[in-house]
């Protein structure tokens, strides 16, 4: 059911992942991310807003600051997780791998590789500051309307 909570976290993140979009561009090889990163960082911060944080608006702002980075670790994760699947695509369409097991192998490690080249401050403050405004944000819009 649509709430004021959820559409106010459906809206903060999607900016949150419009400026972390951009944000993910110089960890990418040579400073070349993919074209799609930032329509795929967008439309993944919706459905964070919407089901993670939204859902739990309107309990306070204490338990907002928990709200926000449980949706930053869950954006982030998919965002890993989604560039890494591509990856492996890309790499199966050269045929690298010998078979469909070393695929699905190799998106983990994908992952990981990814995850250890995304380890910054600046970036993890931004990805964590930026969940915890955006919960503040649900959370006031929750409260006020309910």
């Amino acid at each position: 059911m649509p709430t004021a909570g959820r559409l106010a976290g459906a809206l903060a993140f999607l900016i949150y992942g419009w400026y972390i979009g951009i944000a993910l561009g110089p960890f990418f090889p040579e400073g070349n991310p993919p074209d799609f990163i930032i329509p795929m960082s967008i439309i993944v911060g919706i459905l964070c807003g919407w089901m993670i944080v939204g859902t739990r608006a309107d309990k306070g702002y204490v338990a907002a600051v928990g709200h926000g980075l449980t949706g930053a670790f869950a954006f982030i994760f998919w965002i890993i997780f989604l560039v890494s699947f591509y990856n492996m695509i890309r790499k199966s369409l050269r045929r690298l791998y010998d078979g469909p097991m070393d695929a699905v192998v190799d998106v983990f490690a994908l992952m990981v590789k990814f995850g250890n080249d995304l380890l910054d401050v600046n970036l993890i403050i931004a990805v964590a500051s930026g969940g915890i405004i955006c919960a503040f944000i649900a959370e006031y819009f929750a409260k006020r309307y309910p």
